[in-house]
């Protein structure tokens, strides 16, 4: 996909807040024992949950289909069909969008997983940030269970409309893995109060950045 296009479709996800997605928040089970959310009500994002158990509170588990890694999926979140592309079991780029009409905040999630010789050029991955959000800072180093993150934030302003955005090359020990991570909140009505530059709303994005696990096979 050309950069143009790219940046326009980021752009587009960030300030359409999700589509006005309305929330289940009681937890209340289906017909069939499934619980009543929305990430068990999407047939697409439901292939892809480890069971209907919540691992974390407010969490399941998503397994990715190249099985590769996990990480914590909100139950009131749903898949971005759309942005959904696997190659193999080398590359799966993956999207998700979680609405939360009583804060009024929209958080879009992207994961991009490489499973290729390219995941160990760290230099050519944090470039690839360029590509997605057009950034081209720093990054702060650290690790934290033998990963390794390359961590940043921006804000991306568009017609006085923010989008805050935490983001990661995420490297484990393991060799020819890594996640290109991006995280964006926005305010579902710009009309409307909404504290998306909040420690909370980030230390959220955090938890599920810091929650992806990867898989040797």
């Amino acid at each position: 996909m050309k950069k143009s296009m790219l940046l326009g479709l980021i752009s587009s996800v960030l300030l359409i807040g999700g589509c006005g997605m309305k929330l289940d928040t009681n937890g209340s089970q289906g017909v069939e024992g499934e619980p009543n959310s929305i990430a068990f009500n999407d047939e697409f994002t439901k292939d892809f949950l480890e069971s209907s158990d919540e691992v974390v509170k407010g969490h399941y588990l998503f397994k990715s289909q190249t099985e590769g890694y996990t990480v914590y999926f909100p139950k009131n979140a749903s898949m971005d069909k759309a942005a959904y592309e696997r190659a193999g079991d080398e590359f799966e780029a993956v999207g998700f969008v979680e609405n939360d009409e009583n804060e009024n905040l929209s958080f879009y999630y992207n994961i991009n997983y490489d499973d290729q010789p390219r995941a160990n050029d760290i230099e050519f991955k944090l470039d690839m940030f360029d590509t997605y959000l057009d950034y081209t800072g720093d990054f702060e180093e650290y690790t934290k269970d033998s990963v390794t993150y390359y961590y940043s934030e921006n804000v991306f302003d568009f017609e006085g409309k923010k989008s805050f955005q935490y983001f990661a090359y995420i490297k484990p020990e393991i060799e020819n893995k890594g996640i290109n991570f991006i995280g964006s909140v926005t305010c579902i009505d710009y009309e409307q109060p909404c504290k998306q530059d909040s420690n909370e709303v980030k230390d959220k994005v955090l938890n599920i950045m810091h929650s992806i696990d990867f898989k040797s096979r």
